[in-house]
């Protein structure tokens, strides 16, 4: 599924879940061996991948960091880039 402004947000949250389920396999890592890798619990490694809204978004970046994407966060919320009158 491609994330758009018109998807809900209980779609959004079930993408990212998917997406961060599939990077995780594609490491061949346990939700248990991310969890760990992450310092958090396997419940929140399991929250994340449903889609669960409870899930704190320290968890999120635990979990971003560990499977190395953390990086992405980047293209997600680039920099602002100062404005000609800032120059």
């Amino acid at each position: 599924m491609k994330i758009t402004k018109q998807a809900t947000d209980e779609a959004i949250l079930k993408e990212i879940g998917s997406r961060l389920a599939r990077a995780r396999l594609e490491r061949n890592l346990t939700q248990i061996q991310l969890a760990t890798e992450a310092g958090i619990s396997k419940s929140t490694v399991q929250r994340l991948e449903l889609g669960n809204v409870a899930t704190q978004l320290s968890g999120f970046i635990r979990v971003c960091r560990a499977l190395d994407v953390i990086d992405r966060f980047d293209a997600l919320i680039p920099e602002p880039v100062p404005s000609p009158i800032a120059q």
